[in-house]
């Protein structure tokens, strides 16, 4: 399983991908991805 700090860690690189660009396919897919690393270190998905 993930540690909550790593996940969190490797969420937080992706919240300034994702505003950083106004691509809305690019958006959905950090949101994605930041949802599964939420999976695997058990915390709720967003």
């Amino acid at each position: 399983m993930l540690s909550v700090e790593d996940a969190n860690k490797v969420i937080a690189f992706l919240s300034a991908a994702y505003f950083a660009t106004n691509d809305q396919q690019a958006r959905a897919e950090f949101n994605r991805l930041a949802n599964e690393l939420r999976k695997a270190s058990g915390q709720p998905v967003q």
